[in-house]
């Protein structure tokens, strides 16, 4: 959108909500939408009652397509789009309030996009989004919103089935470094699992259930380079048993020497392990840093 259309178009108090902008002109909700594969076309939309006089609206846009004003027009069911097209003897605000007119003259009426009511409308917005809502699904929405926002966290089952879950994925880790390999594909099955049992425990997917899945993950990644050691420690000596290496863990760990041969592999695990976890965890993250920030609005115009 050209400066000069933006500065009218806030000055008819149209609120922008994302790249988009919103209003009301009489009864007449309208978005206006840049277009992403345009630089001088603006989409119009508006969600209308069906109107045995919408011939109206055909003569009208057909008149300015004859100008050159809009580039196109389409009816959707319910929503009619209109592509406005900028240049500088175009007039946005012009076409808005003309459009607008054209509506009232065959006494159009807007709709509810959840119930199709006409009465009561606002648009409701997550600050990214919006709709054009009656008060009845506007308050459903809101309701629904704080239900959501107020449900358990369970955190606490969510830690545990993510830990099981875990501990369930680094099986694979085990198995293939058993075989003196390593490979992200363990770390994805790790991150993979422990995200899965999280979200079947429904713990809610907060930052702080992030943290709570990494601290799973990191957990069975020890665990899996901890059996790891013992499948190689049994295979040069197969008289020590898991109950006699779990015994002597200790002592191991306390010799600098074998902590140094140790570092090289483990280093080189963790690598993998970052790998083969990252994408999970940063997917997973976003989600919840958008549910953390998510909240519902009523767009006052």
């Amino acid at each position: 959108m050209n400066e000069l259309n933006q500065k009218k178009i806030e000055a008819m108090n149209f609120k922008k909500i994302g790249l988009n902008y919103i209003g009301k002109i009489d009864d007449f909700y309208f978005s206006v939408e840049d277009k992403n594969d345009s630089e001088n076309e603006l989409l119009i939309s508006i969600s209308l009652e069906d109107n045995s006089r919408k011939s109206v609206l055909f003569e009208f846009f057909d008149s300015l397509k004859e100008k050159d004003e809009i580039k196109d027009y389409s009816f959707d069911k319910n929503k009619i789009f209109a592509i406005f097209k900028e240049s500088e003897n175009s007039d946005l605000e012009a076409f808005l309030l003309d459009y607008a007119e054209k509506l009232k003259n065959i006494e159009a009426s807007c709709i509810c996009e959840y119930c199709n009511n006409t009465q009561n409308l606002s648009y409701y917005t997550n600050n990214s989004v919006y709709t054009l809502l009656c008060e009845e699904c506007g308050k459903k929405l809101m309701t629904k919103y704080e239900e959501d926002l107020n449900r358990k966290s369970n955190y606490v089952q969510g830690f545990a089935a993510s830990l099981v879950g875990a501990f369930i994925g680094s099986i694979l880790w085990i198995i293939i470094g058993s075989v003196g390999f390593v490979a992200s594909i363990a770390g994805y099955a790790i991150a993979f699992c422990a995200f899965k049992g999280y979200e079947i425990a429904k713990g809610k997917l907060s930052r702080f259930g992030i943290v709570l899945n990494i601290i799973t993950i990191l957990l069975a990644f020890f665990f899996a380079q901890y059996m790891g050691l013992f499948i190689s420690v049994h295979k040069l000596q197969p008289e020590i048993s898991f109950s006699t290496f779990l015994i002597m863990t200790p002592y191991l760990f306390s010799d600098i020497q074998v902590i140094k041969e140790l570092l090289p592999n483990f280093g080189l695990g963790l690598l993998f392990a970052f790998l083969g976890t990252y994408r999970t965890i940063i997917s997973h993250f976003r989600s919840a840093k958008r549910n953390d920030e998510f909240s519902i609005s009523k767009v006052e115009l």
